[in-house]
């Protein structure tokens, strides 16, 4: 794995919690999240590989989609854990409602 392809990696780790969690307080069920992160981060991963060109080695496919897949999950579980993606991203998604009394 190349420099670029580990920050790629980071980056898809960090931004992909809170865009499923975005679209999840608007749309989505908790299960259906679920499956759109594991989804979004596998074509993260793909693309990642492929950063450094096509990669001939099955492996370097499997390394990459993986790392996101698994650094997502993690970093979602981190982030849930001490309120991060509830509090937040849900005050942050709120910023533009105006409640009336």
């Amino acid at each position: 794995m190349t420099e670029i392809q580990a920050g790629l990696t980071v980056a898809t780790v960090l931004v992909v919690p809170y865009i499923v969690q975005a679209i999840k307080t608007k749309a989505m069920t908790g299960s259906v999240a679920r499956w759109t992160a594991i989804a979004v981060s596998a074509g993260c991963g793909a693309l990642t590989a492929m950063a450094g060109g096509v990669p001939t080695d099955p492996s370097a496919w499997v390394t990459s989609i993986f790392a996101c897949v698994g650094g997502v999950q993690v970093a979602y579980a981190a982030f849930k854990s001490v309120g991060i993606t509830d509090k937040w991203l849900d005050a942050l998604l709120a910023l533009g409602d105006i409640k009336e009394d």
